[in-house]
């Protein structure tokens, strides 16, 4: 349903203060218009300009929170990327262009600027969780917790898990959300090693000497890893004395022992 208003069918009071408003809204954007109407609105910003100045509105404090205890980026690097000074105009300060500033730091996951009168930002800042180190064409990059490399010179606890292959990060939130599921199997992976983009190499106890695990393809991981941590539960698998464990077909466990691994390794070398 559509209403249509029709001013003639109004009330003469209705009529006339109707045609006042319209008569003044006229008025005020003709006067605007003008060279006086200019000169006013120039002389209402050099008294807000004033106000301020009186008033002191500048920046005296910048206080920044942590969503937790930051490891990576000191508040140094913070002043530095928002190039606030004390002293700086707090009206004039764009809160949207300091924080689009803060979080291209390589270790800012999000960032609230908030602006408190008379003379005080606020900051608060998350930043990203390293989660792996990704190995490629023999560089290193740290992996935040959403799989993305981090580009820092930062160096990186020793513990975090090695990733290995060009298209690693691809697969590895998935990977993790199946080793998350078999946690006795999971507190022992030191290493993972794309193969061929279908599926992955596990490095139990050691990146270098430990324990390989051959994965199948990646539809099949959880049911190979709880196969697997069956297997550990049950028969200890994983204290005998092999080098590999093949989990590649659904039916059935190879293991390789250490000896067989070391005939090969001779053979290659002849």
């Amino acid at each position: 349903m559509h209403l249509k208003t029709n001013i003639f069918k109004w009330s003469l009071k209705t009529r006339l203060k109707f045609l006042g408003v319209l008569a003044v809204v006229i008025s005020l954007l003709a006067f605007m218009s003008s060279d006086a109407g200019r000169a006013t609105m120039h002389w209402m910003k050099d008294v807000g300009d004033t106000v301020e100045s009186k008033a002191q509105l500048r920046v005296a404090q910048i206080n920044i929170l942590w969503a937790q205890e930051a490891h990576y980026t000191s508040g140094a690097d913070i002043e530095q990327a928002i190039g606030l000074t004390q002293g700086d105009s707090i009206f004039h300060i764009d809160l949207d262009v300091i924080r689009q500033r803060i979080e291209q730091l390589p270790w800012v996951r999000t960032c609230v600027v908030e602006r408190y009168l008379p003379d005080t930002l606020y900051i608060s800042i998350q930043e990203k969780v390293p989660t792996a180190i990704w190995q490629n064409n023999k560089k290193y990059h740290p992996l935040d917790e959403l799989a993305q490399p981090i580009q820092t010179g930062k160096k990186m606890p020793s513990d975090l898990l090695l990733v290995v292959g060009s298209q690693a990060p691809e697969k590895l939130l998935e990977l993790l959300q199946n080793l998350e599921q078999t946690p006795d199997i999971y507190q022992y992976v030191r290493a993972a090693v794309r193969i061929g983009n279908r599926r992955w190499d596990l490095k139990l106890f050691d990146v270098e000497k430990g324990v390989k695990v051959m994965l199948p393809e990646d539809e099949d991981v959880l049911s190979a890893l709880q196969r697997l941590s069956k297997a550990e539960r049950e028969e200890k698998i994983l204290k005998r004395k092999v080098s590999a464990i093949d989990m590649r077909q659904k039916d059935k466990i190879i293991l390789k022992p250490i000896e067989e691994m070391k005939k090969q390794v001779k053979g290659k070398k002849k």
